[in-house]
């Protein structure tokens, strides 16, 4: 008999669930499936605990004892990821809930902006989780007066987590040199009516590299897909094959 869901990631083998797994399916306990594998007692309970990592023959012979197998598979490269695209369904809600957290900041819809990241990938489709959105704001006269106004009056913390420790900029460029030399990552957390959100400044012709993502009477400008990047892994992989797709259909 085979395990149920025996596609197994050899990476992520996780032998003392599968044993635990095994044992129970069987109705059996630590020490009569210990007996029928020809092991001691002790030895499938510091298996189940994760303390002692069995070889591949003590795993099939517990397996065994237990009346099943395992059966591993190959698969095409990225098929798992593949299948989430496919599976796949959008968010209708996202959008909306979106640009609630931008209103949330005072006048920062009024600006020239886009949403970054992962809240951008799953606007466009993606089967990511969006998270907080990430905002990119153009580098103009207008947002360096916003963000004068917002140092002046404490709606801004800077990433890495640190307060000024002296005067407030008293002109708008001031408060953009300011950023600068504090932030080096370039991110500010801005207070809204709902919490924090990422929001960094860039320039104008980088933010005009948009996609609009419907929302009602005013479309989302979203950073486009071949932009996005991120750390999560899983989310990559998405974004790659995203991508590879966009550039096959093109082609």
């Amino acid at each position: 008999m085979a395990l149920d869901g025996s596609r197994l990631d050899a990476a992520r083998l996780d032998a003392a669930r599968l044993v635990k797994r095994a044992r129970h399916s069987a109705r059996q306990t630590q020490a009569s499936l210990a007996g029928r594998a020809g092991v001691a007692r002790g030895t499938v309970a510091a298996i189940e605990t994760g303390a002692r990592s069995p070889s591949w023959d003590m795993l099939t012979a517990l397996l065994a004892a237990a009346g099943m197998q395992m059966r591993i598979e190959l698969e095409p490269l990225d098929a798992d990821v593949r299948q989430q695209i496919v599976e796949h369904r959008h968010d209708p809600d996202l959008p909306a809930r979106v640009w609630f957290a931008v209103e949330g900041i005072e006048d920062l819809a009024d600006l020239d902006l886009r949403v970054e990241g992962l809240a951008a990938a799953a606007l466009l489709g993606a089967p990511v989780t969006a998270g907080d959105p990430q905002i990119a704001v153009a580098r103009t006269e207008r947002s360096m007066e916003w963000l004068a106004d917002k140092l002046g009056r404490d709606r801004i913390r800077l990433r890495p987590p640190s307060w000024l420790g002296h005067a407030w900029p008293r002109t708008p460029q001031e408060a953009f040199d300011l950023i600068e030399t504090e932030c080096p990552d370039g991110w500010i957390m801005v207070r809204g009516y709902f919490g924090e959100t990422p929001v960094r400044f860039a320039p104008a012709e980088d933010v005009a590299r948009h996609v609009l993502v419907a929302n009602g009477e005013r479309p989302i400008p979203v950073q486009p897909l071949h932009e996005i990047e991120t750390t999560d892994r899983n989310a990559a992989r998405v974004l790659r094959l995203l991508r590879e797709q966009a550039q096959d259909a093109r082609d």
